[in-house]
């Protein structure tokens, strides 16, 4: 849409602009004026500073603020709020925003209380004054009392009924009018009372129960000359007061609504959008309208203050005037101000959550026997999946209903598939994109609008409203296509969240392990709650290293969303990757670190470019949503656990301790030295050694399950070693029903993992290891005590290939390696050859021509083993292969001369 930059809005607020320069210039502030699509249309300032640090920060004419831009503001925040929103600072996401602070104030049009555009007064940080706020609020109103003179005459006339005076009447000497003032609830709940006697148009009175336990008396005095009742004064007294008698009023019950179905208007302390209507030119108009001629001439009143009608009562001017207007005005205008009332509070009551059958209910709930007395909502199929609207179609399902009492329900029911025939006006709806009013079934008081669900452009699905004693009005149309309108945004959120919420829960459980791998140094067994608000971004894993030896690692992601799950993506496949070089914890942990700050720097980068795109130079410091923000703050736990030494080595970022159970059953929580989280600076990742002896439980968890009580994560510990102590023969699966067992009713508010491991040992009769001098005649020794020791282990068909790798990897540590020199067998679910030596030189294969004398040792490892590595240790490396115990497997890498290429 076009910048109107002389359009109705800007024609109302330059004088008033104006005439706010002097005031602007001695609080060393700007006054912003933007439409209601948060773009800039003028800008005034009185300080020299302030407009030459406006103008570095490109805050132009026809610059956008919405939210979608530039985050939270002032502009953005009045508009989306209907009230005064101050931001100052870094309540500010951008940071072209972040030096000032400002006070925005929505502009209503004064007849539909719809927002033409909104005012911001601003000022740099530090220059704040209480009466920031107070200027843009009266600026607000004067541009609206313009918007107002610039209606036509039966708008203004409309509006007569909801003006009011400036302030309750003063009592005269020994009234009863009670000290204190009329809370805003009381003043409303008064003039709705007011307004529908004025609309009756009689004598009449009627008592209206107040706040603390007073009651107010209003009545109704027509006045009548000799054209009839010209007009009704409304008149109040509370608790006593000078009024002559009333024993000719009669006493009324409460009005009813003037029309429509509804019940009663309001209570106390509901007040809408009319309240916030101008007051002082509100009373001037009303003089206006009634002052003789006005009716004859038919003309508009002219814009100069009219003085106020004395009010005559008895000898004196009657300060107990609270309405005055005209008996048919203040019907229409007591239906606007109920529309009005019911648009407000359905603002406020939907879209409360991101749930899309959720929202449709509220929208049900907020206008059924208020507005309607059935209602029904009716979503595509796409939308409750989160996907995009399809084009507008008659196949849809309903996911709301709700009627009044006594009103018969409809032939689909909730959940339903709804098949709308072409001629209906819900078809008519969903193909014209407007809402839709026509006689309803069942008769001639019948009416039915169908309105259309819709954002962004698209089609959502429909809304029907149905009432079967007073048919709409053109009026009801309008409220009806806000209704959905608004309705239809929210639902969009919703599903849009849905989608996200949906995406990013697959995406994480794609890359969370499906099943844990097989491996005998413990009995590993997980649990995996998912919030009961949002999903959170934990992951954890069980890793099979060499030597026999496993990983066990838990993590937890800080951010939320697409980009969280994407960054514990990353974050997963890099530990796995590093656990296969056989890093140490604590290096495994600094690369995991450095990974995260890169991820900073280069997502930085990359918004950066994006914004500067999209936006032009007021978003090149715009923050967007990154995986290096994402990824930042997150924690992780990483142990080995080894069953030849039963030694575990962990080293912990930030994360909650892990409790271990002895074979004896007692229970405590290691006291690691943890290192920060990660992507946050500090000192380096340490590993932490202890012993777990066969048969003890080792438990690594998330932090949600012991955040349950914020007020003392204490009470969690203890309730969490409370639910261990219990029979030391347990499983790993029992430990973690267990441990998940302090987690009150079962629900979390963010997802909670525990992973358990029972440790085992390896049989000291499944390892054979020797000391072997830098002696090239100690390979001829090894090679027969590895025969030897498989021909004990009946593994003869394994003797050849492994003479083999213990021959090429015992050379290789005494040609060039360091004394001490040992080698090790170990028997576990694959056989497994290690040379340890004290040098740090890594070995590399590469591939020997035919006329080379040497180079193939490794490449023959390689090829008879399943897989070989390094790792280094802190005396030096070991070199290692394993072999798989699977006869097709040995089977499939074929002889040695075959595999060299040689001939028989």
């Amino acid at each position: 849409m076009e910048l109107d930059w002389d359009g109705p809005l800007v024609r109302a607020a330059r004088p008033v602009v104006e005439r706010v320069l002097p005031v602007l210039a001695d609080a060393d502030a700007a006054l912003l004026l933007g439409d209601e699509k948060a773009r800039l249309l003028l800008l005034r300032t009185g300080d020299r500073a302030l407009s030459r640090e406006l103008d570095a920060r490109h805050h132009w004419p026809g610059v956008s603020y919405a939210e979608e831009f530039v985050g939270t503001n002032a502009f953005a925040g009045a508009l989306r709020e209907r009230l005064p929103f101050p931001a100052s600072g870094f309540d500010h996401l951008s940071a072209c925003l972040q030096p000032f602070a400002a006070t925005g104030v929505p502009v209503l049009d004064p007849l539909t209380g719809q927002v033409r555009g909104a005012v911001a007064v601003v000022c740099l940080i530090g220059r704040e004054h209480p009466a920031m706020g107070m200027l843009a609020q009266r600026v607000a109103d004067a541009i609206e009392r313009r918007l107002l003179e610039h209606s036509s005459e039966r708008e203004r006339d409309l509006l007569q009924a909801f003006l009011r005076t400036e302030a309750m009447p003063r009592p005269l000497p020994g009234g009863g009018l009670p000290p204190g003032e009329l809370t805003p609830g009381d003043r409303v709940l008064l003039e709705d009372r007011a307004v529908e006697l004025i609309a009756r148009g009689q004598r009449a009175a009627v008592q209206v129960p107040l706040s603390g336990g007073r009651v107010a008396v209003l009545r109704s005095v027509p006045r009548i000359e000799s054209a009839g009742v010209v007009g009704v004064l409304a008149q109040v007294r509370i608790e006593g007061g000078p009024w002559e008698p009333m024993a000719d009023l009669p006493f009324l019950a409460p009005p009813a609504p003037i029309e429509g179905p509804m019940g009663t208007m309001g209570t106390v302390g509901s007040v809408g959008p009319v309240s916030e209507i101008g007051a002082a030119e509100a009373a001037k108009t009303v003089a206006a309208a009634t002052k003789p001629g006005v009716a004859e001439t038919g003309r508009r009143p002219e814009a100069a203050p009219v003085p106020e009608m004395p009010v005559q009562h008895g000898s004196y001017e009657d300060p107990w005037l609270l309405l005055a207007g005209e008996p048919g005005v203040g019907r229409l205008a007591a239906s606007a101000r109920r529309r009005l009332r019911i648009l407000f509070e359905a603002a406020m009551g939907i879209g409360q959550t991101l749930d899309v059958v959720r929202t449709a209910e509220e929208l049900a709930e907020a206008t059924v026997s208020r507005f309607a007395d059935l209602v029904t909502v009716d979503l595509a199929e796409s939308v409750l999946r989160g996907q995009e609207a399809d084009a507008p179609s008659a196949d849809l399902r309903r996911v709301a209903i709700r009627g009044a009492d006594g009103t018969p329900g409809l032939s689909a029911s909730r959940g339903q598939l709804v098949r709308y025939p072409p001629s209906s006006s819900q078809a008519r709806c969903l193909a014209e994109g407007w809402p839709v009013l026509s006689p309803g079934p069942g008769g001639e008081n019948r009416s039915l609008i169908a309105a259309p669900l819709s954002a962004h452009g698209n089609i959502l699905g429909v809304v029907t409203f149905l009432r079967r004693a007073t048919p709409f009005a053109d009026d009801d149309l309008s409220l009806a296509e806000q209704l959905s309108a608004r309705t239809g945004v929210c639902i969009d959120n919703a599903r849009r969240f849905t989608r996200e919420h949906a995406t990013a829960l697959a995406l994480q459980r794609a890359m969370l392990p499906r099943r844990l791998p097989e491996q005998n140094a413990v009995e590993a067994a997980y649990r995996y709650q998912l919030a009961y608000e949002a999903a959170g971004y934990a992951w954890f894993d069980v890793i099979p290293l060499s030597g026999a030896r496993v990983a066990l690692v838990v993590g937890e992601v800080a951010g939320s969303g697409l980009q969280a799950a994407a960054a514990m993506g990353r974050l997963r496949t890099t530990i796995s990757n590093f656990s296969a070089l056989d890093l140490p914890p604590e290096e495994i942990l600094a690369h995991l670190d450095d990974l995260v700050c890169r991820l900073v720097v280069e997502q930085a980068e990359q918004a950066g470019d994006d914004a500067a795109g999209l936006l032009g130079d007021i978003a090149e410091d715009t923050t967007l949503g990154r995986a290096g923000d994402a990824a930042t703050g997150t924690t992780c736990l990483y142990a080995v656990y080894d069953p030849t030494s039963q030694c575990c080595g962990l080293a912990s970022a930030g994360h909650p301790p892990p409790a271990v159970v002895g074979p004896d059953g007692t229970v405590k929580l290691l006291h690691t030295r943890a290192g920060p989280p990660l992507g946050r600076g500090g000192p380096p990742f340490e590993t932490t050694e202890l012993s777990l002896p066969e048969g003890s439980r080792l438990v690594l968890y998330t932090g949600g399950l012991l955040a349950d009580d914020p007020a003392d994560p204490r009470i969690g510990t203890q309730r969490l070693r409370q639910a261990l102590d219990t029979d030391p023969g347990r499983t790993a699966e029992e430990t973690c029903a267990s441990a998940l067992s302090v987690l009150p009713h079962g629900r979390c508010r963010d997802d909670v993992i525990v992973l358990a491991a029972c440790t085992r040992a390896l049989s000291p009769g499944h390892i054979a290891y020797w000391d072997l001098p830098a002696d090239p005649a100690a390979v001829r020794r090894v090679r027969a005590e590895a025969a030897r020791q498989l021909s004990d282990w009946n593994l003869d068909d394994l003797v050849f290939t492994t003479e083999l790798i213990f021959s090429e990897l015992v050379t290789n540590a005494i040609r060039y390696g360091a004394e001490p020199i040992r080698a090790r067998l170990l028997l576990d679910r694959t056989l497994i050859c290690e040379v340890f030596d004290a040098s740090d030189t890594s070995p590399h294969p590469r591939r020997a021509v035919a006329t080379d004398e040497g180079g193939r040792g490794l490449f023959l490892v390689a090829q008879l083993s399943e897989r070989w590595g390094t790792r280094y240790t802190r005396r030096g490396k070991v070199i290692w292969a394993e072999q798989s115990l699977d006869q097709e497997t040995q089977e499939g890498t074929g002889e040695p001369w075959t595999v060299l290429g040689l001939p028989e």
